[in-house]
């Protein structure tokens, strides 16, 4: 066997296992049901979401659900309001749906009544935005495993409460949507020590996710900053 034949037999071998150094993912071993914790390509949704933009050159909005996608409008970051100590007030948004991660979103509005400040200049058309940009506020007692409240129970907090302090939102990012739910992944390094041991997790909800985060599907979404709602009906339509 001559040393080019060889190369090709090992790059054949090689090659499902992955390239560039890349290492397979390994097949989960949960259940089912937990495997929609991974998010599918593309879902319609309604329901309220905040803008967690920090740059103040704003947050893009796009024509497509993708980073190639053309510029058509941009988002301000979240401004500080005097009267609420260490509030920032986020850009609120309308999910009409999502694909791979990115949401598509209309509605945007600055929220000036709450500000007491002058309304920004916003997009407020239909276009595309990253997920990982976007935050919600639930009022549901539990988090689930799949978009369905009869599914199995993914993440919960030890007294019952909701998911809709200021601690949960600034740690959440929208993964995907489906209808009035939402999957958020949470950060564990962003969770303050008291609100972390509150809340009893899944080793589903660890599925899918990066280190030191988990994921559930929420729903009773409120779309009004600092005060409470229903959690049912979205004020941006």
């Amino acid at each position: 066997m001559n040393a080019a034949f060889r190369s090709s037999v090992l790059l054949a071998i090689l090659l499902p296992i992955g390239c560039s150094g890349e290492t397979p993912h390994a097949v989960p071993t949960v259940a089912s049901e937990s495997s929609t914790l991974i998010p599918a390509a593309a879902s319609e949704c309604s329901f309220g979401a905040f803008v967690q933009e920090t740059d103040p050159a704003g947050l893009n909005v796009r024509s497509g659900p993708s980073i190639e996608a053309t510029i058509i409008g941009t988002l301000p970051p979240g401004k500080a309001v005097g009267d609420l100590d260490g509030f920032k007030l986020m850009i609120e948004v309308l999910i009409l749906g999502s694909t791979n991660g990115w949401f598509r979103v209309a509605n945007a509005r600055d929220n000036p009544e709450l500000s007491g400040q002058r309304e920004r200049s916003v997009f407020n058309g239909e276009g595309w935005v990253s997920g990982r940009k976007l935050t919600v506020k639930s009022q549901a007692a539990t988090g689930h495993a799949s978009p369905n409240a009869e599914s199995s129970v993914a993440l919960r907090s030890r007294d019952g409460s909701g998911f809709d302090n200021d601690t949960m939102v600034r740690a959440g990012q929208l993964i995907a949507c489906k209808a009035d739910w939402a999957l958020v992944e949470f950060s564990d390094e962003a969770l303050s020590d008291d609100v972390r041991e509150s809340l009893i997790i899944s080793n589903a909800a660890r599925t899918g996710s990066s280190k030191r985060h988990f994921r559930a599907w929420l729903n009773q979404i409120c779309s009004l900053q600092e005060t409470s709602c229903d959690g049912l009906a979205t004020q941006l339509e």
